[in-house]
């Protein structure tokens, strides 16, 4: 008697395992089909530029013929944005379970998948196109190259200090200041106003110095001839 009524609740408990294994695999197949529906009308779309491939009729023709299953799929809450080129693809769908108590609940399923319209690949001679006319910024003199105006190489901090003060001081580099090749000729008292930089290994002893100040200009990266990138700003270390 107790193996009689244990029995047949084995027997349902096993097949609404085998059932839900089966709705995993359904539910798999549906997103595989939505991947491959959404990168072929994305492919579509920027071959033909017509957003009629969009169309959720042509998406739920496309999503039925990849599926080939019973339950049918239906793809009309799918949107494409036409501004952004942003592909959204809504998969719809019921199942009812195969038991007769059960038979009047479907369950209802949706999948979903984001994608845009498909634009092409860059090339590497593309992108070194694209990065030959970039802008950057040069001095007269300079012998390198700047990708931004910010760069402390560019905005020099100035100081004023005394001669006798230098055999102490060392830039930002770590260097010693040596005298301007313009302007640091002749001989100087240990308190004399010398002109240093924060960065540089030359001492002025003119505030107006050409050497302290930058005449910068913008170029583009293809006409930075033999100047080498800043090692600050500008260099791909």
């Amino acid at each position: 008697m107790e193996a009689s009524l244990v029995f047949p609740v084995f027997i349902f408990a096993a097949l609404s395992v085998i059932y839900i294994c089966q709705l995993l695999l359904y539910e798999d197949k549906v997103q595989w089909a939505l991947v491959r529906t959404g990168r072929e009308v994305s492919v579509e779309y920027a071959v033909s530029e017509k957003s009629a491939v969009m169309d959720p009729l042509y998406l739920t023709i496309k999503m039925n013929r990849y599926i080939q299953e019973e339950i049918p799929i239906c793809m009309l809450r799918s949107q494409f944005n036409e501004k952004t080129e942003d592909i959204v693809l809504v998969a719809d769908y019921d199942i009812c379970l195969p038991f007769p108590i059960l038979h009047q609940f479907p369950f209802h399923f949706t999948e979903k998948f984001h994608t845009r319209a498909f634009r092409g690949v860059n090339t590497r001679a593309e992108e070194d196109i694209q990065e030959r006319d970039l802008p950057v910024y040069v001095t007269e003199t300079g012998k390198v190259y700047h990708k931004t105006l910010e760069c402390t190489y560019l905005k020099l901090s100035i100081s004023q200090v005394k001669y006798g003060d230098l055999e102490y001081l060392r830039g930002e580099d770590g260097g010693k200041y040596y005298a301007c090749e313009r302007c640091g000729r002749g001989v100087f008292q240990k308190e004399q106003n010398v002109f240093v930089c924060n960065f540089g290994k030359r001492f002025h002893s003119s505030r107006a110095c050409q050497k302290l100040t930058r005449n910068i200009r913008q170029i583009k990266l293809s006409e930075a001839g033999g100047r080498l990138p800043c090692s600050k700003c500008a260099s791909s270390g």
